[in-house]
């Protein structure tokens, strides 16, 4: 049942790509076919002058059509489907996965020692998606407010595969989940360097064209295990030490389910010695809970369809439950038994429902999507001992695509699709529209909001409702960037579909060289 883990990623057979995507075959489409067309047109005796001026203004968009078909596996989506997102990726399919096996193997070679955790890495804590509580908030952290005299410091920087997924840390250890060539890889990394201790590795690949290619979910680490979910359901629990697998369920194939249009999305969440997972929900379990020693399966509800939020663990109205924001649906979970508490209709486009829900207080859930759905505080109420859920206020304020808000002394910070706004709790006004930073994710710091934009930009900016500003912004990731970030005493670890960085971000006083402390 259990597969020996890779020393260093394998190199993978190349997914097939036909002669007419290869790009010398593009090349020469570009340069010949449309011209040679032209010319032969012009040359042949029979159609008249108009004729062929009408022939050759017509074959045009044919032409172009024909070029950007075999561009396709290059195309390449910002957060929307608007021209200005787009570009051509030619650093895809080959490129991209070459460069990082040589990088890895080198590394591999020029290791002097085994591999021993600082006392600095083995502080280092951020076992799930958003953190702890998944909430986006860091706890006790001290940063450099001042980007001018004491900026944001890169420690290392290294190649990485695709995928959505951002880092956790514990056991002196980073780990993530990527896609390398025609396999996803769960991967493992010394914080101090970013040089890969282990990656374990499985046939499985997930593509789609708007979003991109590779593994979406964050995995989840509880003790010295670590949980992944693949885009196609491969759910794995690994030894975080060795990358030894313990277990393996595919929570598609097991339940006779399709998967999602964007792929399953979801980072497990871990709790009593239980992983809960979501399915697609289409045309299977919709939510399942299973043994965290074993995988054995507890129980599974049917909720409909499932969206690409987490499932979250909090106590609302005195009753310990699980948040799940799915398709159509926002509903509450007995974590014991599966069974539905409670169901608040929240439909949006395509059943896109992506954020975290936020926990508001005693008995209050803060929602949103994108796609104009909008934003709602709910409120669980219980009646004859059974729970309900109330709305409290609803707008189209803040419309939170793929990100999600923070709460922060009474107010709620997020991006209104690509905007930074910040509303009341209580009332669900706003009190400011900042900048646009795009698709991009935040953290709470302190009384700061960390936001990485799209584009790779970095910026810090005060949490005041009283007005928007932005402290300092710095460049720190290359080309689109949906990943979110994690961080954990003073040190953040951003990642993309291309590139990992880890930055410094404490005052100077307290921060340290790379690997000191024992």
């Amino acid at each position: 049942m259990s597969d020996p883990p890779a020393a260093a990623p394998t190199a993978a057979p190349l997914r097939h790509i036909p002669w007419y995507h290869a790009r010398p075959a593009i090349v020469a489409a570009l340069i010949l076919l449309y011209p040679l067309g032209i010319f032969w047109l012009l040359k042949s005796p029979r159609p008249r002058r108009w004729e062929k001026l009408a022939a050759a203004v017509c074959l045009l968009p044919v032409f172009i059509l024909v070029v950007a078909l075999l561009l396709y596996p290059y195309w390449d989506f910002g957060g929307g489907v608007k021209l200005s997102g787009f570009r051509l990726d030619f650093s895809k399919v080959r490129q991209q996965y070459t460069a990082l096996e040589r990088q890895r193997q080198a590394q591999q070679r020029s290791a002097a020692s085994p591999f021993q955790p600082t006392k600095e890495s083995l502080r280092l804590f951020w076992p799930a998606f958003r953190g702890p509580r998944r909430d986006g908030i860091v706890a006790d952290a001290k940063i450099s407010l001042d980007w001018r005299a004491g900026p944001p410091r890169e420690i290392w920087r290294q190649p990485i595969g695709e995928g959505y997924a951002a880092f956790v840390l514990g056991n002196g250890r980073a780990y993530t989940i990527e896609q390398r060539r025609d396999r996803e890889a769960v991967t493992c990394y010394d914080p101090a360097t970013g040089r890969e201790l282990w990656a374990f590795d499985y046939p499985a690949s997930f593509s789609e064209t708007l979003g991109g290619d590779g593994p979406r979910a964050t995995p989840t680490l509880q003790d010295d295990r670590l949980y992944s979910l693949g885009a196609k359901g491969d759910l794995n629990c690994l030894d975080a030490l060795s990358g030894k697998r313990l277990w393996h369920r595919n929570i598609l194939a097991e339940f006779g389910a399709e998967n999602l249009h964007w792929g399953l999305s979801d980072s497990p969440l871990v709790f009593d010695d239980t992983v809960v997972v979501t399915g697609s929900g289409k045309g299977g379990g919709s939510i399942m809970a299973l043994a965290a020693d074993t995988g054995k399966l507890i129980w599974k509800t049917d909720a409909g369809q499932q969206g690409y939020s987490s499932p979250m663990l909090v106590t609302l109205a005195g009753r310990r439950q699980i948040l799940n924001l799915a398709a159509a649906a926002f509903n509450g979970i007995d974590p014991d038994s599966g069974a539905l508490l409670w169901s608040f209709p929240w439909r949006t486009q395509y059943g896109i429902n992506c954020s975290q829900p936020l926990f508001a207080g005693d008995d209050r859930v803060f929602i949103s999507s994108g796609y104009g759905q909008g934003c709602a505080l709910i409120q669980i109420e219980t009646h004859a001992g059974r729970l309900r859920p109330r709305r409290i206020w609803s707008n189209t304020k803040m419309k939170n695509k793929f990100t999600s808000s923070v709460i922060h002394n009474g107010h709620i910070y997020g991006l209104n699709e690509r905007v930074l706004v910040c509303l009341d709790l209580k009332t669900g006004d706003r009190c400011w529209r900042g900048t646009r930073y795009d698709y991009g994710s935040l953290l709470l710091v302190g009384d700061h909001l960390l936001i990485l934009g799209e584009r790779g930009q970095l910026a810090l900016v005060r949490a005041d409702p009283k007005k928007f500003v932005e402290l300092g912004r710095i460049q720190i990731l290359p080309g689109r960037s949906w990943n979110n970030m994690a961080f954990t005493q003073g040190r953040l670890f951003a990642r993309n579909h291309k590139e990992m960085v880890c930055y410094d971000l404490r005052p100077r006083g307290l921060a340290q060289p790379a690997g000191a402390g024992g």
